[in-house]
């Protein structure tokens, strides 16, 4: 199974902004008072936003199969009842 899905394009965005803001911080906030707590919110954001995509993913993922297994149990009631 390949690990290239569109989870990892999310993630992968995600941790490019997430790396800007990193970087921003690093070159502009000169206190480490200031930093430090910028950084640990740029880090929560990151968490929270790869966990938003893999639940949205797995709700995706749940929503097409149950779909599917609807459509092809209803085709198989009218083939049958036909």
């Amino acid at each position: 199974m390949s690990k290239i899905t569109p989870l990892y394009y999310a993630n992968t965005f995600v941790d490019t902004v997430q790396d800007a803001k990193k970087k921003v911080v690093e070159q502009f906030v000169t206190d480490d008072k200031v930093a430090t707590p910028l950084n640990q919110f740029i880090e929560a954001q990151r968490t929270f936003t790869k966990e938003l995509n893999r639940s949205l993913h797995e709700i995706a993922d749940y929503a097409a199969t149950s779909t599917k297994d609807s459509i092809e149990k209803a085709t198989a009631y009218f083939k049958k009842a036909a």
